[in-house]
């Protein structure tokens, strides 16, 4: 099959070549289309107002591959318009860091596959723990697993496959699990400088004293691999109904 995997972590990032070797080892004709740089929480961002700069260079297992000065939204569709319109899939990742819970909002690796899935591709994102840099030979494994799986068993129309792989030596199995609800506990660190401006540098992470549940946090640390199915369909159907009869 002819696939084109993109990631939000830059075209040099070791996730995305492992991921890049793994499908082409299963005999996938692959082209990598990513980002010539870090673009994590760029989401379903895209360029509007400047053009995109592609260099063609090498990544090992790839048919032909492009680092792209643009988002990864903008890498998939360049990629599916232009640089390889007979793709059939689209893979994104491998991310250094789960997306998992509301992650997948600000994420720029499931901003990659969405719009695969908006260009009518089935699509997949896939990550790794945070914690971990060497396994991600094991989160490419499960991607081309599970990979398989949905040639065998395809996904409804507008969705695709959320994959992340946990940050043990192996993952202890794989759940099926719908998104965790997260919180933040994000702040910023204000510095005013000469000029009068303000130096405005973020920290924090998630919020881990949230109530642990049948949810894709909770059996990542667990120490299972968890695959959840996205939409681009954000609407609450039951809270919408609810509106139409008091209209």
């Amino acid at each position: 099959m002819r696939i084109l995997i993109s990631n939000d972590d830059g075209i040099m990032a070791p996730g995305i070549r492992t991921l890049t070797r793994a499908f082409a080892d299963a005999g996938h004709e692959v082209t990598v289309i990513a980002p010539d740089g870090q673009r994590s929480a760029a989401s379903h961002s895209m360029t509007l107002f400047a053009p995109l700069r592609a260099v063609p260079v090498d990544v090992p297992g790839a048919a032909k591959a492009y680092a792209v000065s643009g988002t990864p939204v903008d890498c998939v569709k360049l990629g599916l318009k232009n640089l390889c319109p007979d793709a059939e899939y689209v893979i994104s990742g491998i991310n250094h860091g789960y997306n998992a819970g509301s992650d997948v909002l600000y994420s720029g690796t499931v901003g990659a596959a969405m719009e695969g899935i908006l260009n009518d591709r089935p699509a997949m994102a896939v990550s790794l723990a945070p914690q971990r840099e060497d396994t991600y030979h094991l989160a490419a494994e499960l991607a081309v697993k599970a990979f398989e799986m949905t040639l065998a068993h395809p996904l409804p129309k507008n969705a695709l496959l959320n994959v992340n792989y946990p940050g043990v030596d192996r993952a202890l199995g794989v759940k099926a699990a719908p998104l965790a609800c997260t919180r933040y506990l994000d702040s910023y660190a204000i510095e005013e400088q000469a000029d009068g401006s303000l130096r405005c540098t973020i920290s924090g992470g998630v919020d881990k004293r949230i109530e642990r549940g049948d949810d894709d946090f909770s059996w990542l640390f667990a120490g299972y691999a968890t695959l959840t199915v996205l939409t681009p369909d954000m609407t609450n159907h039951e809270a919408t109904r609810a509106i139409a009869k008091i209209l």
